[in-house]
């Protein structure tokens, strides 16, 4: 029986959400912030390198055609070296254009990712959902993620929704960070969307039919694939998500921020770096065929 006294549940529907309400902390950009791209810059991320010098992963990424890096500073401490970082932006000429936290963000690295930001000009932070018994890290970003937002208001803060997400409210969470709905709506973040992360059943019935509604809130993309065993993060190609379509539908609605690769590369090929240099051409050129290059309606 339905008790009428109890305050209705909030809609969990993604369109309800008003632009307004989430851009409004946000003033006019002045010329000498960062703005977003007029298209978008296809990037690599070096969450995919794990145990490469920095030098080396800006030499690969740039012999591979990428426009930009998506640095992950949990993954490599020389990314926390501003001046080292922005030496070697400036010697291959490659920029970085967003900057990755982890999982078990503290005040220290995030002070750092905002730093980095205005050193080198980005625009962009991401932060990797913390797992569900991980309370302080969670605690730490629900506390304080609101007056961050509101002291750097050129920088776009997001979180990168975790495997097993969903658009909407799972009945048993296994990450605080759980859906994308509440992403936005409580905290007031933008979405940087792992597409691998979500399950195929709930990329293709709910995420592509949604898309439209949900692209004012995704600051940048990760482009990767789902093998037919259901593991993450390999190069795109034929395998279970329908990645043309999703590309199909970005170019069809204007999408124009950024598309990074995250690849999960095995131990065996990094110890050789002609194959990972093969591995980042081979993902650079999917982009670049499905994408790219695709033709707009």
């Amino acid at each position: 029986m339905i008790n009428k006294k109890e305050k209705p549940t909030e809609d969990s529907q993604l369109w309800s959400i008003k632009k307004d309400f989430f851009f409004d902390m946000e003033e006019s950009k002045k010329t000498d912030t960062p703005e977003i791209p007029q298209k978008s810059a296809c990037l690599f991320s070096t969450d995919s390198l794990s145990g490469y010098g920095l030098d080396l992963v800006f030499e690969l990424v740039k012999e591979a055609w990428f426009d930009g890096i998506d640095l992950a500073i949990w993954k490599n401490f020389d990314s926390w070296k501003i001046d080292y970082v922005k030496k070697l932006s400036e010697n291959y000429q490659l920029p970085v254009k967003v900057i990755q936290t982890s999982d078990n963000l503290n005040d220290k690295e995030i002070n750092r990712a905002i730093d980095l930001c205005y050193e080198l000009g980005v625009d962009t932070i991401a932060i990797n959902a913390p797992k569900f018994f991980n309370f302080k890290a969670f605690s730490f970003i629900s506390d304080n993620i609101l007056r961050r937002r509101k002291e750097n208001k050129s920088i776009h803060f997001s979180i990168i929704n975790p495997e097993d997400s969903s658009l909407f409210a799972l009945p048993i969470p296994k990450y605080r960070f759980s859906n994308m709905v509440e992403i936005v709506k409580r905290y007031l973040c933008y979405i940087w969307l792992d597409i691998s992360n979500l399950d195929s059943d709930s990329f293709e019935s709910d995420f592509l039919r949604k898309m439209k509604d949900f692209l004012p809130y995704l600051s940048v993309i990760y482009c990767s694939d789902k093998s037919r065993v259901w593991e993450g993060h390999i190069l795109p190609g034929d395998w279970v998500l329908k990645l043309p379509t999703f590309f199909k539908k970005l170019k069809e609605y204007w999408y124009n921020r950024y598309i990074s690769t995250k690849i999960k590369i095995s131990k065996n090929d990094l110890t050789d770096s002609d194959k990972v240099k093969l591995i980042l051409k081979k993902s650079r050129s999917y982009l670049k065929e499905y994408y790219e290059e695709l033709e707009s309606d």
